[in-house]
């Protein structure tokens, strides 16, 4: 059995290696095999970008796990998959953890992934041209500049939507009177942004990064930037489970932190390298450029140091609050366990 003591050794042990010079993949990782483990996530896109590295890396497999992600399709297959007990961990939006706690639904967040609100939003070129943005222009006005556009969202009440709103009010608008706020899948975003079928989305990468990259579109807000008030160091995703599972489980919820905490490093000390690897193997058919570019663009929203704070917490809250979403009656400890971060 693996006391906490020996557990927090570990994961210290793990922080200095995180700090050594860029990974590299070793032969004797790629060939051993570990602990089996199926990890629940909404998708192959950017909001998951630590486990994509640790798994394309190879760095889970040098903890000792050999971890198979299942793409769900979305946050609430994600989470449904959770409840149900088909798979023992997912990445969730942290949002998405405090609802389903409100509603009685009982999971807990161990280990960040994204410490930054991860979903960038962007308009077209021909839209900033005709609202009057201009490079360098203050958020707030920006902002104040985006009536009368059309802008996607995937879904009402979707994260997409939410961040439009809370974008827009900074600026004064109403998003239910000032513009139009139209249901687009997200694998369709790009395609009706380059057809001038919407103005702009928000999104986490690549997709935007490709629209800028491409002079299609311009910045209009980046969260993962920290730019935006009340949003900097937000906790955006984080691995889940069942309440207990970082007791009952603790060798592999130990390992699994390990591996984030030395892929968030990979992101922040060598993206270039991160963004090859990642590419390899969950976006084959995306230009290889592209994903090494948008990896180095997004490495501050990579948890380092790995934290599950209560202000982060607290953001979450304030954040939903504003969407009359009740949580109000959800404690820091039903959501959270910070037990591997030695908070």
């Amino acid at each position: 059995m693996i006391s906490r003591r020996s557990l927090l050794r570990g994961i210290g042990q793990a922080t200095a290696v995180a700090a050594l010079p860029p990974f590299t993949r070793s032969a004797s990782a790629q060939v051993a095999k570990g602990i089996p483990l199926t990890i629940g996530i909404g998708g192959y896109t950017f909001a998951y970008l630590p486990l994509l590295v640790a798994k394309s890396a190879n760095i889970l497999t040098e903890e000792g796990l050999d971890v198979s992600l299942v793409n769900t399709g979305s946050g609430t297959n994600t989470l449904a998959a959770m409840l149900g007990g088909s798979v023992e961990v997912s990445g969730l939006v942290m949002s998405d953890v405090i609802l389903a706690a409100a509603k009685g639904q009982k999971i807990q967040a161990f280990a960040p992934l994204m410490s930054q609100y991860a979903s960038d939003a962007i308009i077209s070129v021909s839209a900033a041209k005709k609202v009057g943005i201009e490079p360098g222009m203050p958020l707030k006005e920006r902002m104040a500049r985006m009536k009368g556009l059309v802008l996607a969202v995937s879904g009402r009440g979707s994260g997409i939507d939410k961040l439009w709103r809370y974008l827009l009010a900074l600026g004064g608008l109403d998003p239910d009177r000032d513009v139009t706020l139209t249901v687009v899948k997200l694998d369709q975003m790009y395609s009706a942004l380059k057809s001038g079928q919407i103005d702009g989305f928000n999104t986490t990468a690549p997709a935007n990064n490709r629209a800028v990259e491409e002079g299609l579109a311009v910045w209009v807000a980046r969260p993962s930037q920290g730019e935006v008030p009340g949003l900097e160091n937000f906790l955006y995703t984080a691995l889940c489970a069942r309440p207990g599972y970082t007791s009952d489980k603790a060798d592999i919820a130990g390992k699994l932190t390990r591996a984030l905490a030395r892929a968030s490093r990979m992101i922040q000390d060598n993206p270039q390298e991160a963004g090859r690897l990642m590419q390899k193997e969950f976006f084959a058919q995306t230009d290889l450029r592209l994903i090494e570019s948008a990896v180095a663009d997004q490495r501050k929203t990579a948890a380092v140091p790995p934290t599950l704070s209560r202000r982060q917490f607290d953001q979450n809250l304030e954040f939903m609050a504003r969407f009359g979403h009740d949580v109000a009656g959800v404690s820091y400890q039903d959501v959270i366990d910070p037990r591997l971060l030695g908070v």
